[in-house]
C-alpha cells in the first residue's frame, strides 16, 4: 500500500460531488491490561497509518447526544466506558471498572474503579471524573420535540417518560469507588454501560465544552485533528486520531488513525481499489460481487440492526388504523429485502433480532396481500390526499445502504394499492432532527435502530418507552410492559414481558418491521484481522496488520 499524509480534506473534490437483583455482578482483573501502573507512563507508538471510510459524516464527537453510529464508532477510540463490551458475547467485562456489583434490592450499584488512569490531557482518572460525566448526563435535556437531540442515557433511565427516571444519583464512594442510585431495579444497567454514549470524557474536556469537538478520554486513541466548532463533520472530510502513549492498555499497531467519510457507495469502493483507505463500511448490493472476484476482504456482521416503516399515527388520516393496516398490507417485505439489502438478511417479524429469542406472538404484522389493502383503504377515512414520506438522502445506513432507492420502490407498493404519495427528502445530516422536531411535517417515514448493547431493552427502550412524536405514539400499557421488562432478570418471566410488548406494538399498528439487515465491511491485505462487531462499534486498536514486504 502506499505512504499517506495524514489529511484533513481527503477526498473532498469527488464527495463535493457526490457525496435489583442479590446476585454478585463482579470480574476480576482487566481484559485488556493487567497491570495497574501507579503513575503516568508511556509506551512506544507504532508508525502505523490506518484510514477507514465511514458510510455519513459524523455530526459531532459527543456519543451523549445522538444515535449516530460514526460518532460512536469514533468515540469508542477516545473514550473508554466502565466496561466494555465482550466481542464474543457483547456482555460487560472490566473497563475503567474491573468489577463491579448490584446491592440487595438492586436499587445501586458499585463500580471499583481501575487505578493509575490518565486522560489524554495527563489529568487522573478517578471517582470525581465518572460523577461529573453522570451529571452531565443527567442533565443533558433530551427527549425534547424542540431540539431533536437524542440520549441514550434517557432512553436506558427512563428520563422524560410519564413514569419518571429509574436514575437518582451517581456519587463517589471514595477516590476509586463510584455508586449509582436508582429508583426502580435495572438488572441490565452494566449492559448498557458498554454503550459508547458512556464513554468517560476528561472534566477539563466537559468545562471547556469540547467533548463535541475534540473530546479528551483514557483510551487508545487521542484527537489530532477533530471537528470545527458549530459544525459537523462533512463528506470527504477525516477526524485524524493518534495513538495515547499513555494508554492503560495494548495500543495494538496503528500509529495514526483516520476516519473519513465518504457517503457515497461506489465512491467507497472506488477508494479501496485506489488504495486511498484500508478500509470501509457497508458494502454496496453491486460491490459484493466485484469485490470477492478481485479477492477483497468482505466480513459480513451478523444482523444487529432493524429497519422499519414508520407512521405517524396522529397525523390526519393515519388516525384511522384501517389506514396503516392497508399501508402495512401494501408491502412486499420479501421483495424489498431480497431487492434491497446482502444475502444474510432477513425478514423482520417483529422489532426484536431472532438472537434474543423472544416467543412468536398470537398474531403478526399484515402480510402482503394488494387485494385486501384496497379493501382496508376502501373502507377507511382516507380522502386521496398525498401523504408525506420522508428519507434521508446522502448517506448509506446499516438499515438502508441506499435510502432514496428504498423510498422509491415502497413508494411505488403504496401506490399500487391507492395511496397518493408525496415525497419528502431530507439530508441525512439533520434526518433524525426533523423527525423529532417536525412530526407534524410527516406522514410516513424511513428509520431504523443500529443495536447498541446485546440486551433487547436497546430496541425496546429506544423506540417505545417514551411517548414517540415521529409516531404520534403514546401507550401506557406497551411502556409498562417494557419498563416492567427492564426491571426484571433475565428468565422465561422477562421473555413473556417482551412477547406481550411485541403484541402491543402489533396492535398499535404505527410502525412496521422491514428487515433484520446484515451489513459488510471490505478491508485491504495488509489488514491481517478486523475485530468485527454487530454493534458496528469495533476496537481499532485491535487491528492486526501484516507484516510489509
Amino acid at each position: 500500500m502506499t505512504s499517506r499524509c495524514s489529511r484533513r480534506h481527503f477526498l473532498s473534490a469527488a464527495a463535493g460531488g457526490l457525496l435489583g437483583s442479590a446476585a454478585l455482578t463482579s470480574t476480576s482483573g482487566c481484559a485488556r491490561a493487567d497491570d495497574q501502573p501507579s503513575s503516568q507512563s508511556s509506551q512506544p507508538v507504532a508508525p502505523a497509518h490506518y484510514v477507514f471510510a465511514n458510510a455519513a459524516t459524523a455530526p459531532s464527537l459527543d456519543p451523549s447526544l445522538t444515535d449516530n453510529l460514526e460518532t460512536h464508532r469514533i468515540a469508542r477510540q477516545i473514550l473508554d466506558g466502565l466496561v466494555a463490551p465482550d466481542p464474543m458475547t457483547g456482555e460487560p467485562v472490566p473497563a475503567l471498572a474491573t468489577d463491579w456489583r448490584s446491592s440487595e434490592d438492586g436499587l445501586s450499584w458499585d463500580f471499583a474503579l481501575r487505578t493509575g488512569v490518565f486522560f489524554h490531557d495527563g489529568s487522573g482518572f478517578d471517582a470525581e471524573a465518572v460523577v461529573t460525566n453522570f451529571n452531565r448526563w443527567a442533565a443533558a435535556s433530551v427527549r425534547d420535540s424542540s431540539t431533536g437531540r437524542h440520549s441514550l442515557f434517557d432512553a436506558v433511565f427512563r428520563r422524560g417518560a410519564p413514569e419518571g427516571s429509574i436514575y437518582q444519583e451517581c456519587q463517589a464512594v471514595d477516590s476509586s469507588t463510584v455508586r449509582i442510585l436508582l429508583r426502580r431495579p435495572h438488572p441490565s444497567l452494566p449492559k448498557a454501560l458498554t454503550h459508547p454514549a458512556f464513554g468517560v470524557a476528561a472534566p477539563s474536556s466537559i468545562s471547556a465544552d469540547t467533548v463535541g469537538t475534540a473530546p479528551v478520554g483514557t483510551g487508545p486513541f487521542k484527537v489530532q485533528a477533530g471537528l470545527d466548532s458549530g459544525s459537523g463533520q462533512r463528506p470527504g472530510e477525516s477526524v485524524v486520531l493518534k495513538a495515547s502513549e499513555t494508554y492503560w492498555g495494548d495500543l495494538g499497531p496503528i500509529g495514526t488513525l483516520e476516519f473519513v467519510a465518504i457517503p457515497d457507495t461506489e465512491l467507497r469502493y472506488v477508494a479501496l481499489r485506489n488504495e486511498q483507505v484500508d478500509g470501509y463500511d457497508l458494502v454496496g448490493l453491486d460491490a459484493f460481487a466485484p469485490l470477492a472476484r478481485e479477492g477483497v476482504q468482505v466480513l459480513q456482521r451478523d444482523p444487529y440492526s432493524v429497519a422499519y416503516l414508520g407512521m405517524n399515527s396522529s397525523s390526519g388520516a393515519f388516525t384511522d388504523i384501517n389506514v396503516r393496516q392497508a399501508v402495512m398490507a401494501s408491502i412486499d417485505r420479501q421483495a424489498v429485502v431480497r431487492d434491497h439489502y446482502p444475502q444474510g438478511t432477513n425478514v423482520a417479524q417483529a422489532f426484536l433480532p431472532a438472537r434474543f429469542n423472544v416467543p412468536d406472538t398470537e398474531v403478526g404484522f399484515p402480510g402482503y396481500n394488494p387485494q385486501e389493502a384496497r379493501d382496508l383503504l376502501g373502507a377507511s377515512q382516507y380522502d386521496g390526499a398525498p401523504l408525506r414520506f420522508l428519507y434521508p438522502t446522502g448517506a448509506s445506513r446499516s438499515w438502508a445502504l441506499e435510502p432514496e432507492r428504498l423510498y422509491a420502490d415502497i413508494s411505488a407498493q403504496l401506490t399500487r394499492t391507492g395511496f397518493e404519495i408525496s415525497p419528502v427528502p431530507v439530508p441525512w445530516s439533520i434526518y433524525e432532527e426533523t423527525l423529532r422536531t417536525r412530526s407534524q411535517d410527516h406522514d410516513l417515514f424511513l428509520s431504523g435502530v443500529n443495536g447498541g448493547f446485546r440486551d433487547p431493552d436497546y430496541f425496546t427502550a429506544t423506540l417505545f418507552s417514551a411517548p414517540t412524536p415521529e409516531l404520534g405514539l403514546d401507550s401506557p400499557s406497551l411502556r409498562t410492559l417494557i419498563n416492567d421488562a427492564a426491571n426484571v432478570d433475565d428468565g422465561e418471566d422477562r421473555q413473556e414481558l417482551y412477547r406481550r410488548a411485541n403484541s402491543r406494538v402489533i396492535q398499535e399498528k404505527a410502525a412496521m418491521p422491514l428487515a433484520f439487515p446484515t451489513t459488510g465491511v471490505a478491508v485491504d491485505s495488509r489488514t491481517a484481522s478486523f475485530p468485527l462487531s454487530s454493534t458496528g462499534f469495533e476496537e481499532f486498536n485491535a487491528i492486526r496488520l501484516n507484516e510489509a514486504p
